[in-house]
């Protein structure tokens, strides 16, 4: 019969133990960086689709101003009286008492 070692016998489950310790570690340090990664990707997508839907908007909005300059610039009256009407409306609801 061949007697174990106990010390030999601690000192291989202690290295074990220490191995796979050492193996979830570096599992749980690569999800992480994973994690990281794929964030920043995310990141800068929504970055780019948030430039492009800014640029979109100035654009509408660049020309909704150019309509409403040559409408203007057609009816000079009318938007002189819209104006005067929006103007007096504000007055109205800011100064009124409740």
């Amino acid at each position: 019969m061949s007697e174990q070692n106990p010390h030999g016998t601690a000192r291989e489950a202690v290295r074990q133990a220490t191995t796979a310790v050492a193996e979830t570690v570096q599992g749980v340090k690569d999800a992480a960086a994973d994690a990281g990664a794929k964030t920043q990707a995310l990141a800068r997508q929504a970055g780019h689709q948030a430039g492009a839907a800014a640029q979109n908007l100035y654009g509408q909005g660049s020309g909704l101003v150019a309509g409403l300059d040559r409408t203007v610039a057609e009816n000079p009256l009318a938007a002189l009286l819209i104006a005067g009407a929006i103007g007096y409306g504000i007055a109205w609801m800011t100064t009124r008492r409740r």
